[in-house]
């Protein structure tokens, strides 16, 4: 009888051990298998930032570009309404303001007083290119400023002609004054609609009868004597469009 007593307790004791050796399987596989889905949780939460970040980087220039480009679009459509008669250009003068329309200037013609096509050009140092059209007293420069067609820019006569110059890295409208006797130049350097500075020089005869030559004073209407050689710098500086 002990020995048959005894077989059983050892029988007990080795299912014990065997539920405890499978508990701990279970224990330490479900351990494991949480530990990997906190690791791969974690992975994933530290990619997603950098594929959102690289994707919105590349969304501004694109949009910079495509308004550039329908910026001169528009401005070149506007040109060519006017060009054509559909819309009237604003005149901005000393006088005020006024209209003009392009069939007014016989585009097609031949007589003297005919105005043509030139050129686009960044007369006003902007980065956009304007419309000139060349007439009997130089050039017309036309801008567009807030959807309108600016003529900014014009020859008033024959002592009075426009013409475009460039001189110290920027363009300049220039309104030359020209007379036997003497001689005026006004040179405007535009950035964008603003008049930023301005340069006048020339020649005249004093009191005597003598030729002396000058040009303004920087940020002045006050003007200083200067050399024949310093003015015919300053011809061979702005005379070269």
């Amino acid at each position: 009888m002990a020995t048959r007593k005894s077989k059983r307790k050892k029988k007990a004791r080795v299912f014990s051990i065997c539920l405890i050796i499978i508990a701990l399987v279970l224990i330490v596989g479900c351990g494991l298998y949480i530990l990997n889905e906190k690791k791969t949780d974690t992975v994933v939460s530290n990619i997603t930032p950098t594929t959102t970040t690289t994707i919105d980087q590349s969304q501004p220039t694109e949009n910079n570009s495509e308004e550039a480009e329908n910026k001169q679009e528009s401005k070149d459509d506007l040109f060519d309404l006017f060009l054509n008669g559909k819309i009237d250009a604003e005149v901005i003068s000393e006088d005020g303001r006024d209209s003009l329309n392009a069939s007014s200037l016989d585009l097609e013609g031949d007589e003297w007083d005919s105005y043509h096509f030139y050129d686009y050009r960044d007369v006003n140092n902007d980065g956009d290119a304007e419309l000139m059209l060349s007439g009997p007293y130089g050039y017309s420069f036309f801008d567009i400023r807030d959807n309108k067609v600016i003529l900014f820019e014009d020859g008033q006569g024959t002592g009075a002609t426009c013409i475009l110059s460039y001189y110290k890295d920027s363009y300049w409208i220039v309104h030359a004054h020209a007379w036997e006797e003497f001689d005026d130049f006004s040179m405007h350097r535009y950035e964008g609609s603003t008049l930023a500075e301005t340069i006048r020089f020339g020649s005249d005869e004093d009191e005597n009868g003598e030729k002396y030559f000058y040009r303004s004073l920087p940020d002045s209407d006050e003007i200083e004597k200067i050399s024949e050689s310093e003015y015919n710098k300053l011809i061979d500086c702005i005379l070269q469009d």
